[in-house]
């Protein structure tokens, strides 16, 4: 049927026109025209009447009249009979339809042939295209030939390159031209331009996908000026702009030709045609058509725009993918937002023409009925600019700015006062968004410092100044905002310390402060914020805080803390003054929570292992020690005690101390902060020799953070560290008492706290073999100064009772010693001689070898006989408890003949051996025996018992104690 068609075709062109029309005929016979058509018997008279007159033989000068009108007889007589002479205009478009129907319903079957009628379609366009009467034939050709033209390439490959070939391209941009020239607001979709337009539009979308073609066309630019003029008018003809819209979409797969839509303003028609859409027919349900429903082809070109300019942005991926133009996307981000113009690759044509038809506010997008009437008046003067004038804005939109956006402060893309009144909106990027907050206010640091300086020493103000501040803060909140709702968005933060940390220092603009500390706050739950924090050196900031900022103390004391967990910058607080600070506020805050808080920071700080005792050192020059362990243990106890009164062995502490400490601290605080705000580098150092003095406690005798004075006179008092206690007690006695002349008043109160300690808490002496004082314990019984046996002895009589310690003092040479300060000592004698029944209960061999190598028992058989116990209140207890050491070390295995051969020497030993002491030792010489010097602690657990008590001994028992000793 096509090859049938196609010669139909050549023999109705190849037809010869007739040499004169109907009219023409009717004139040379003189018949009226304008009537219809004429009998053929008029026509016949005409004729003869006409011969006759102008016939040559009867008028000579007639001949070329008389060949006139037998030409037109002729004519007329052969149209009557229906012989045409030349190509019927009607006939030729039913060929040119056939074809179309034909390469359009077997487009498969035609597809492997090239199409054999491009010369005639080409010359048909060609000649249609150029003539005058194009527009007021009855019978166009046009849009026939250019509906078949389109067939023609759709079908097939090989038909666009074989167009292209007989300069096709060139031929349709000439009819293009002529019909977009007459478009106009008027136009009607049955215009034979608007068909034709319609046609030749589809017919580049197919050329456009064969490189050859398109090449072609970029060489052709008024292809695209006049592609833009009907879009132009695409609101009287929206069916055929939708047709120049996929046109458009078409020619994007070329970088070139997007540039050129570019630069001839596409943006300006598609972007207009997008506030045509009309979300709520698409979601009412309702089933729709084209044909009747003009909104549902509205609807349809606006998808078609979305697509054309995702396309020519670059936007779309895979199948639909073309070449990203950076340029165009800019615009398209100037005038839609960046946000949406993201959204041009991601997301359907129907939402992004929902979001852009209705009324939106989020931290990305503020659109509303304003934003929308602005760029549509803006889109229509470039329109009418760019076909009126041939030129439009330079910058193709991608400057505009919204007069609403205008107000706004705009980082990274986006709304941040907005996203402040919405912190918990899911950010796409929060990443992204928390780097570009830091870079703005990067950008506004130094300003702020300037101005802060400025109005600090003018009150300088202005409009801009007022209006650059807030927007700072609303920066600076956002940054908050950000990283405390997306997790892992603070890391952003390292490297920009130095920035956060020095708008710290803006004084006078408290809310930067402010909201500056609580990301410093929020990052510090990263450690790798806190290692930059302490590599940038920024502390002294932060410190300064505690002091000029005081609303916010509990808050640089909970970033403080978060920060102490790195030694580094416990190292750089303690050179920055932190300790002055923080003490100033554990002394002198009024608020209860911030000196808790102080204390708690103070312990962690202490706790460190290489820079904790340094901390601990320092402050104990201001606090006593147990102010350090209390902030330990429970920190709201610290903050009770420094604001009790106390008197107890650990602490003296008074109105008087506190105020004295509180008034030195903050002066020191108070300088040292001023000296930073000159230089915020300078370091804060305390004088080696310093120490706050107090007099309560001047002139008390502490060992090891304990009053010996108070110990002495409340032994049961549960000290903090008594081993700690001990160590420090016996490491200063056993100093003294290998002393030649030690302080009289200072060895007896040390002496006395010991046996006190020891009759306190007896389980204390196990760790006194240990701890190597012992041995010179036992020297300093042979001293010469007569004062230190005796303390050595009361030492050894309250460390007798500790089996340890007996141990101990019997693999050293105790007996001599101890027999050596009996001597020197009478009035210790009592004393002695209770330690040696103790230890001689205990059946240790060895110390029985030393009493019998020092003859012990002939020296107490000797004060068995009252030699030497002359100046003893309670001889007699003495004697008991001679007879029971001495009944001890002759029940030893190994060397117990011995001792009961030299006991059975002795004429005394025969009165005392069988005598029972038990019930007058604890019964009728308990009274006597206890106002007697020097044995407070005996009898605390009565003589006959092995089991050593853990208890502390009676108030009384301690009196006794103190009795002797004075």
């Amino acid at each position: 049927l096509l090859k049938d068609t196609l010669d139909a075709w050549k023999k109705e062109v190849e037809k010869k026109p007739p040499t004169m029309s109907i009219d023409d005929a009717y004139e040379v016979l003189n018949l009226p025209q304008g009537q219809g058509p004429h009998d053929e018997s008029k026509i016949r008279k005409a004729y003869f009447r006409l011969a006759q007159k102008y016939h040559p033989d009867k008028n000579p000068e007639g001949r070329d009249m008389f060949e006139k009108v037998n030409k037109a007889y002729e004519f007329l007589c052969t149209k009557s009979a229906k012989i045409v002479d030349g190509p019927d205009p009607e006939n030729i478009i039913l060929i040119l339809k056939t074809q179309s129907i034909l390469f359009n319903r077997h487009k498969e079957d035609l597809q492997p042939y090239k199409y054999a009628g491009y010369p005639m379609l080409i010359r048909t366009i060609t000649m249609e295209t150029s003539d005058d009467l194009l527009f007021s034939k009855e019978s166009p050709l046009l849009p026939a030939a250019t509906e078949l033209a389109f067939h023609t390439v759709n079908c097939s490959a090989l038909n666009a390159e074989e167009l292209r070939r007989e300069n096709g391209i060139e031929v349709l941009q000439e009819a293009f031209s002529r019909c977009v020239a007459v478009l106009n607001r008027s136009s009607r979709p049955g215009d034979m331009s608007v068909q034709v337009c319609g046609h030749i539009s589809k017919c580049y979308s197919v050329a456009a996908q064969f490189e050859e073609c398109r090449e072609k066309i970029t060489e052709m630019p008024s292809v695209i000026k006049d592609l833009c003029r009907v879009l132009y008018f695409g609101k009287s003809i929206p069916r055929v702009a939708a047709l120049g819209v996929e046109c458009v979409s078409s020619f994007a797969v070329d970088f070139w030709l997007q540039t050129h839509l570019f630069q001839a303003g596409i943006l300006w028609y598609l972007l207009g045609y997008l506030f045509n859409y009309d979300y709520t027919l698409e979601e009412s349900g309702i089933q729709k058509n084209e044909d009747t429903n003009q909104q549902e082809v509205a609807n349809n070109l606006a998808k078609l725009s979305v697509r054309a300019l995702s396309r020519l942005g670059g936007y779309l991926s895979e199948e639909q993918a073309t070449p990203e133009n950076p340029t165009i996307r800019k615009s398209l981000a100037g005038m839609l937002t960046p946000y949406v113009a993201r959204k041009l690759a991601v997301v359907s044509a129907t939402e992004i023409l929902k979001m852009l038809n209705s009324n939106t506010e989020s931290p990305y997008l503020m659109w509303n009925n304003s934003t929308r009437a602005e760029l549509l008046e803006f889109l229509e003067s470039q329109q009418e600019s760019m076909i009126k004038k041939g030129d439009c804005d330079k910058t193709y939109g991608s400057e505009f700015v919204y007069s609403d956006h205008a107000k706004e402060l705009i980082v990274g893309e986006i709304f941040v006062r907005v996203y402040n009144e919405v912190p918990t909106f899911q950010l796409e990027v929060p990443k992204e968004f928390a780097a570009s907050l830091l870079d703005y206010i990067g950008s506004q640091a130094q300003y702020l410092h300037t101005f802060m300086a400025i109005t600090h020493a003018a009150k300088v103000e202005s409009e801009q100044h007022g209006d650059r501040l807030p927007r700072v803060e609303m920066a600076l909140e956002a940054l908050r905002n950000v990283i405390k709702h997306n997790p892992g968005s603070e890391s952003e933060c390292i490297g920009h310390f130095k920035l956060i940390f020095s708008l710290l220092r803006v004084h006078g603009a408290g809310q930067v402060q402010q909201l500056a500390l609580e990301v410093v706050n929020i990052v510090t739950s990263n450690q790798d914020c806190v290692n930059n924090i302490a590599e940038s050196v920024v502390l002294s900031n932060l410190l300064a805080l505690l002091h000029s900022l005081p609303s916010s103390r509990q808050l640089v004391l909970e970033t403080l803390y978060a920060l102490t967990s790195s030694t580094k910058i416990i190292k750089e607080a303690m050179a920055k003054g932190a300790l002055i600070y923080l003490l100033d506020m554990f002394c002198n805050s009024t608020h209860p929570q911030v000196r808790a808080q102080t204390a708690e920071l103070f312990a962690k700080m202490t706790a460190d292992k290489l820079i904790g005792p340094k901390v601990r050192i320092t402050l104990t020059k201001f606090l006593p020690s147990v102010f350090m362990d209390a902030m330990r243990d429970n920190p709201e106890a610290a903050v009770h005690i420094f604001e009790g009164t106390h008197e107890n062995p650990e602490l003296i502490w008074n109105d008087s101390s506190r105020d004295k400490v509180s008034t030195t601290v903050r002066e020191m605080m108070l300088e040292h902060f001023k000296n930073q705000q000159d230089n915020p580098d300078v370091n804060w150092k305390l004088p080696e020799d310093f120490a706050v003095v107090y007099g309560e406690a001047e002139g008390e005798l502490a060992v090891g953070g304990v009053f010996l004075r108070i110990f002495i006179a409340q032994p049961a008092w549960v000290l903090r560290k008594p081993r700690e206690f001990l160590i420090a007690l016996l490491e200063k006695l056993t100093e003294l008492l290998e002393k030649n002349s030690p302080h009289g008043e200072t060895l007896e109160t040390l002496t006395t706290a010991a046996v006190c300690l020891f009759n306190a808490q007896p389980q204390l002496a196990d760790h006194v073999p240990p701890l190597g004082q012992l041995p010179r314990i036992i020297q300093a019984m042979n001293h010469r100064n007569s004062a230190i046996p005796k303390s050595a002895i009361r030492v050894i009589h309250a460390l007798s009772e500790n089996e340890l310690c007996v141990r101990a003092m019997a693999s050293s040479e105790t007996i001599g010693p101890l027999m050596n300060g009996m001597k020197k000592r009478a009035d210790t004698v009592g004393l002695a001689c209770e330690a040696i029944n103790r230890m001689f209960q205990r059946e240790q061999s060895e110390l029985v070898a030393q009493a019998l190598k020092a003859d012990l028992v002939p020296y107490l058989l000797k004060l068995l006989e009252g030699i030497g116990l002359e100046n003893l209140d309670s001889p007699a207890a003495t004697k008991a408890q001679i007879v029971k050491a001495l009944k001890a070390m002759a029940r030893s295995l190994q060397y117990g003949e011995q001792v009961n051969e030299i006991l059975s020497r002795s004429s005394v030993w025969s009165a005392f051996k069988d005598q029972k002491h038990d019930l007058f030792i604890s019964e009728s010489q308990t009274a006597g025996y206890l106002t007697g010097p020097g044995v407070a602690g005996y009898l605390t657990a009565g003589t006959s018992s092995s089991v050593i008590s853990n208890l502390p001994p009676p108030v009384d028992h301690e009196a006794g104690d103190l009795g002797y000793q004075t």
